[in-house]
């Protein structure tokens, strides 16, 4: 049998010669609540047996057609309406087979929005062996086409795109949860018949929940995960236990979440807007699916660095950690580090970009970013505390956001060590310059927002410009003072040391017209406050000559004039 697969070149879809009618989608999840997080058990308790989810019944064809309200037993010869005319509506399931397996996949989806009859037809072809046999062949065709991502014919031909399409077309008008539990089912059913892969189910995932409310799309990943049951107990395991315990099973739920979930380029600087918007609404459905004390892990094992050893790939916990910089290996020298950190903060960019357009999800304001990205840090404890170099140059990294948060978080009064942590920013504020000079030469351009969130916040804090928005600015002069004589006095003479003075020099240059301003809106601050005390002093040494009570007309001032 030969299998007419759409082409760019193929002909018009069948439908086209048919009034489609689309049917608006049940209201059944407007009454129901969202889904809690993934398994409370993600908690530090035992985990509780889960027998729904089974490679049992809950996944066979019964099962399926139950879902889809199709009859249990069907009959291929039979009519599906006997007492009906033969017709495109009513022919033996048998010839709807045929039919359906000779058409391409979107023409297949489109059907089965023409009426209630096609969508029962196409029902019952989905819930059949013949489907998956059909998919089957379609994949493999697919990889025979060896297409690229970035081809044309890529999503036309791709065939787990086309039944996302399909599934999303026959449960239109069921509920949020019976479309995940139909999802799932199809999705086991077809793991098994594809060999056990996960590689395309984030494709179809996609498909199927495009233009999907937030909350919709939190209840079809949890049933994504489970397309695996693997996957979900690796994934309970690695974030209950420490970092790099389960060495194997770290890489398993990075590769299998990433597969599901995060399927684009996870490079948000070469990403369309739209696109980072997804990555980053994808990334916070499965964050909030999780306990927000394991969200650092899940964060790193899904970002992190890795290496290779010969037991295979590993997440390389200890990479950011602080060493002996005297015998740092070329493996960790300042350009890797820059590269890894990027890739490890894009998840955080896409994040504020997503919160920032408020198309999605609002949940991620810029402090709870920044006590997530704590978080991250906080998982790699176990293996030695983050480097001065890891630190600064993450700040560097995303300046409007981590950086302004972290100054914020640590010029705040009511510490009860607040001076240090003043102490600290002042110097953080002289390294992230350092980086920032390095990579575009011009770092007040990127530090202008954070320096004025910084000092803006110190100002309403005090109430004044005197106190700690005076003291801070005098600190970021001093730590540059000092870091300038420390750098001359262990000079030698050497082309790198004359090299480090003389971009110590210009990075202090060119943080000087910034740095002023600050220090003008203080001083035009307190001569604002000292106008009013000069006036009162003048006004009592100039008493006002009162005036005339019976001033002249204009006509009379104008008379007396020679």
């Amino acid at each position: 049998m030969t299998r007419k697969r759409k082409t760019i070149e193929s002909t018009p879809l069948i439908t086209d010669f048919f009034s489609t009618v689309k049917r608006e989608r049940s209201q059944i999840e407007t009454k129901q609540a969202v889904s809690q997080k993934l398994d409370e058990s993600l908690e530090d308790t035992p985990i509780p047996p889960q027998p729904d989810y089974d490679c049992g019944p809950a996944f066979s064809l019964e099962a399926l057609r139950t879902l889809l309200q199709v009859p249990l037993k069907p009959s291929l010869n039979a009519l599906p309406d006997e007492n009906a005319p033969v017709g495109l509506e009513n022919m033996p399931k048998s010839v709807y087979s045929y039919i359906f397996t000779v058409l391409d996949m979107r023409s297949v989806s489109a059907l089965s929005l023409v009426s209630t009859k096609m969508s029962s037809r196409v029902r019952g072809y989905v819930s059949t062996y013949d489907f998956y046999r059909r998919m089957q062949l379609d994949h493999l065709d697919f990889l025979n086409e060896s297409f690229r991502p970035d081809d044309d014919e890529f999503l036309e031909n791709d065939p787990f795109i086309a039944c996302g399409a399909l599934i999303k077309s026959i449960t239109i008008t069921l509920s949020t949860e019976t479309r995940a539990k139909v999802f799932l089912n199809i999705c086991r059913n077809l793991r098994n018949q594809l060999g056990g892969s996960l590689q395309g189910f984030g494709r179809m995932l996609e498909t199927v929940t495009e233009n999907w409310k937030f909350e919709e799309r939190r209840i079809m990943i949890k049933a994504a995960i489970l397309i695996d049951l693997d996957l979900r107990r690796a994934l309970i395991k690695v974030l209950t236990a420490g970092a790099g315990h389960f060495v194997g099973l770290e890489m398993k739920v990075r590769s299998g979440l990433t597969q599901l979930f995060l399927t684009k380029d996870q490079d948000v600087n070469e990403m369309t807007p739209k696109e980072v918007i997804d990555f980053g609404a994808w990334l916070s459905i499965l964050l909030r699916n999780v306990v927000e004390k394991h969200q650092g892990r899940l964060y790193y094992i899904l970002f992190g660095p890795t290496r290779s050893s010969k037991k295979g790939e590993f997440v390389d916990w200890s990479y950011f950690c602080e060493e002996d910089r005297t015998n740092i290996s070329q493996f960790k020298n300042e350009p890797n580090y820059k590269k890894f950190l990027t890739a490890l903060l894009n998840g955080v960019r896409a994040l504020r970009v997503m919160n920032n357009s408020k198309s999605t999800d609002n949940h991620w304001t810029g402090r709870k970013i920044y006590h997530m990205f704590l978080r991250v840090i906080e998982a790699c404890e176990e293996k030695g505390n983050w480097s001065e170099l890891a630190s600064s140059m993450a700040l560097s990294i995303d300046p409007s956001g981590l950086f302004s948060e972290y100054l914020v978080t640590c010029l705040d009064a009511r510490r009860s060590d607040y001076t240090r942590y003043m102490v600290e920013a002042a110097e953080m504020v002289c390294l992230v310059r350092i980086h920032l000079y390095r990579w575009s030469s011009t770092p007040a351009t990127f530090l202008a927002e954070p320096l004025h969130h910084a000092f803006d916040h110190l100002a309403q804090q005090d109430g004044h410009y005197d106190g700690s928005y005076k003291q801070f600015l005098e600190l970021i002069w001093r730590a540059q003072k000092l870091r300038l004589k420390g750098l001359v006095k262990s000079a030698k003479n050497t082309i790198q040391s004359s090299d480090l003075i003389r971009e110590e020099l210009d990075g202090q240059l060119s943080m000087t017209r910034l740095m002023c301003e600050f220090g003008n809106t203080m001083i035009l601050h307190q001569q604002g406050l000292q106008l009013p005390q000069v006036l009162d002093a003048n006004r009592d040494n100039f008493p006002i000559i009162d005036a005339d009570p019976h001033p002249l007309e204009e006509d009379e001032q104008l008379d007396e004039i020679p």
